[in-house]
């Protein structure tokens, strides 16, 4: 239970930073993406237990480094796909550079895509821009997250808490939307079932992995939802608001 409510914590936290640096300058919000990333993917490896943890790491930080500069130069999340296949790449040449007889070599490969995706994928906090509804929506994803972080970590058996999480979290999104009105209530509530949806399943299945106890698997775990997040928000943004 402690471990859940620091995981938590720690997620209702890089959510409301990323929602508080959207209405700051440009780059607070860069900032705080890029050092989410970057705590995520420092714990990656050890939390799955993936071998050649030292080369998954570096690929992932490169990545993210790739990612977060090719959104902000093309000002367009399409060019981020070329940084997830050269991430490709660069897993194998990681497995190339192994020296202990590369054991586990599908799931070491696979690990990495799937923490390369993940990264990717955060940078779509950055793509939705500086407007007023694309900062509706940063705001929306970011307090529907907390929310939903702060929700699983309540006391409630384990049965009913992944429900009350996301029926609750998509309630908030409604609240939201109705309240911001560049938002409207139908992405609010997308927004905030997704939310709920993520962060109750992210807490159920990374609880039952062993390392989720030391810090920074337990800080990757924590940041693999808002990262993950960024894409979802911005592809509703762009197919309800035209953002």
């Amino acid at each position: 239970m402690m471990r859940r409510a620091f995981r938590a914590v720690v997620t209702a936290t890089a959510a409301a930073g990323v929602g508080i640096t959207a209405f700051g300058e440009r780059p607070l919000l860069i900032g705080t993406v890029a050092g989410i990333c970057a705590l995520f993917s420092i714990g990656w490896p050890t939390l799955l237990g993936l071998p050649a943890r030292r080369g998954a790491v570096v690929v992932l930080l490169l990545t993210s480094g790739a990612a977060v500069t090719v959104v902000e130069i093309t000002e367009d999340v399409a060019w981020a796909a070329l940084v997830l296949a050269g991430s490709v790449l660069a897993a194998f040449v990681n497995e190339l550079a192994r020296r202990d007889g590369r054991p586990r070599l599908v799931e070491s490969v696979s690990g990495v895509v799937a923490g390369c995706a993940i990264v990717v994928a955060g940078v779509g906090w950055l793509a939705m821009g500086t407007g007023g509804s694309q900062v509706g929506l940063v705001l929306t994803g970011s307090v529907t997250l907390a929310a939903a972080a702060a929700l699983s970590a309540a006391p409630i058996p384990a049965p009913y808490s992944a429900i009350v999480t996301i029926v609750l979290t998509a309630v908030v999104g409604l609240l939201i939307g109705y309240l911001l009105i560049s938002v409207g209530m139908t992405t609010g509530v997308l927004i905030g079932l997704a939310a709920g949806v993520l962060i109750a399943t992210v807490h159920h299945l990374f609880g039952q992995f062993p390392s989720s106890n030391r810090l920074f698997p337990a800080m990757s775990a924590a940041m693999l939802p808002v990262a993950v997040a960024g894409l979802p928000v911005y592809v509703l943004g762009r197919v309800l608001l035209a953002v």
